[in-house]
Order: C-alpha cells, then structure tokens, then sequence
C-alpha cells in the first residue's frame, strides 16, 4: 500500500509543518478497523482515507481514534487532491459538515463550521520565550492544550505549541483546528508560528465559521 504525504503549514522556504498521511479508498477496501490501525502504525497526528472524489468525502484518523476533523489534515488532503490528482475541487464533506477551500496569495484557506472542531484547552503565556522553553515534564502533563503567547498582539502575531499525549500525539508541530479556534475566541485575524516553526494563518468569520490556511508540500510517498 502506499500512503502520500503532504506537509501542512511549512514556512515560506518549505520547512517544519506537520505532515499528514493520505489514503485513497474509493471502493473501501479498508474497513474501521484498519483504518485505526493504520493510522496507529503511521504514527501522524492524523492519517486521512478518501472515501469518494466524485462527491469528495473523507473520513480522519488520529493515532487513536477517528475524528471529526483536523485542520492541517483537511488542508493537505484538499491541496493532494487538486494540485497532486488534479481534480481541482472547492470542497470536501468531513463527517456531516463541507469544508470549503479558497487560495488568497499562494496561501491555500479552508472555512470550517465551528461546531466540528474538537476542544481544546488554552494556555496563555507572558512570552514566545516561556512557550518555546516550556518544560518537557510540563507538557507531558497537559491534556489536547494548545500553549501560547502574543509576538505582538497589534499585528496578530503569535507564538505556539500543542501538547496532546492523551491522544496519542505527544507535541503537534503545527494545530490547525486550535488556532481556528483561538482566531474565533480572540476574534483576530493570526499569524501563529507553531511547534519548530510551522507556519498558520488564522481568521474568524463571525461566530460560527474560521478560516485557516498556510502553505502544503508535498513529501514521499511511503510504502507498507
């Protein structure tokens, strides 16, 4: 089997971001049960299996459980599908709610309800220093928590990491969902440098939908 992946949200010379595992299953081969496995040996924040491309539709995987929708998974996954299958969709079905897709600037953006988006418990910090020298014993501690602090707040410039060890992923490089989130609570548009230094832009679109966006590339692919 092969698997693409793609890196979502890496800086501007095609560094960091967090890579995503992509899976074609059209005819759905692969049941439930696989799928978890799968994505438990992969081993990415999140492994995603495209159901349909005719009526684009895909299910997500952490490494421990299936999920309604994850940013930079969703992100990579419509960027594979139009610029790697040339299939050129606007949008894609995540569980019961569309995820539409824009490009502004080179940046490709997803719009995402607010109300499919996992919680997350938030952490502000005096400084980008305090974030970036966080303690290990610390965040092995914290529960799906999206730590984080202003660069400056005038420009919406932040720093952060996300710690989720009780999903199986112990730092993820680069939270699309929660800086969506985060975008909506502050009700600001963002620029998060994330993890090593991922790159995400983040803009709130009333009360009920955000934007999300960077830049994908694509890796090689892996063989199982």
């Amino acid at each position: 089997m092969e698997i693409d992946v793609a890196n979502v949200f890496v800086d501007n010379n095609g560094q960091f971001g967090n890579p995503v595992g992509i899976i074609v299953d059209e005819k759905n081969r692969i049941n439930e049960k696989k799928r978890q496995n799968l994505a438990t040996k992969l081993n990415f924040s999140e492994t995603v299996f495209i159901n349909s491309l005719a009526f684009p539709n895909v299910s997500i995987f952490n490494p421990q459980n299936k999920v309604k929708f994850a940013g930079h998974a969703v992100l990579g996954t419509i960027y594979f599908i139009n610029h790697v299958l040339g299939k050129n969709i606007n949008s894609v079905k995540c569980d019961s709610e569309m995820v539409t897709v824009k490009i502004e600037s080179n940046i490709t953006y997803i719009c995402a309800p607010i109300t499919i988006i996992p919680s997350w418990n938030y952490k502000q910090l005096a400084s980008g220093k305090d974030v970036e020298e966080l303690p290990e014993t610390v965040a092995n501690q914290m529960e799906h928590t999206f730590i984080w602090a202003w660069i400056d707040e005038s420009k919406g410039l932040v720093r952060a990491r996300t710690f989720v060890p009780d999903w199986g992923i112990p730092e993820d490089q680069a939270n699309g969902s929660g800086s969506i989130k985060l975008a909506s609570q502050l009700n600001k548009n963002l620029v998060i440098t994330h993890g090593l230094g991922s790159v995400i832009y983040a803009k709130p679109l009333g009360s009920e939908f955000a934007d999300v966006g960077g830049l994908v590339k694509i890796a090689e692919k892996i063989t199982l």
